[in-house]
């Protein structure tokens, strides 16, 4: 008799589970959004990113080296819009900024990003 009263609860859950999911996956509004799409480079050192779109979504992947062999070891993140702010969560959030005058790509935190020139 208490599975049938939890079931309903469970169903609840799932539900909200479902729909925060959703929301979280929900694509990109915006032709300056494409804008992005492309190789990049900090101005800092740090690891290239690369931003591209995937269906509906755009994702940003982040070139890092990791461990003793310094093995590349890219990561993806889903690049999300809230409130008209664009972030990634990589555990964190980390806005994300364009400047179109300037074509610059800011990570904060993470610094700035220039568009890499492509090697034909």
């Amino acid at each position: 008799m208490k599975k049938n009263k939890q079931l309903p609860k469970l169903a609840a859950c799932l539900m909200g589970a479902a729909a925060l999911m959703l929301q979280g996956c929900a694509d990109i509004k915006g032709p300056e959004t494409e804008k992005l799409c492309g190789p990049w480079t900090s101005v800092e050192g740090k690891p290239d990113v690369l931003v591209y779109r995937e269906g509906d979504s755009y994702k940003v992947t982040v070139f890092a080296r990791s461990g003793k062999t310094r093995r590349l070891r890219p990561q993806t993140y889903l690049l999300v819009e809230e409130d008209g702010n664009l972030f990634i969560n990589t555990g964190y959030r980390i806005d994300v900024a364009y400047n179109e005058a300037a074509d610059v790509l800011t990570f904060s935190p993470g610094g700035d990003y220039v568009r890499k020139e492509v090697q034909p």
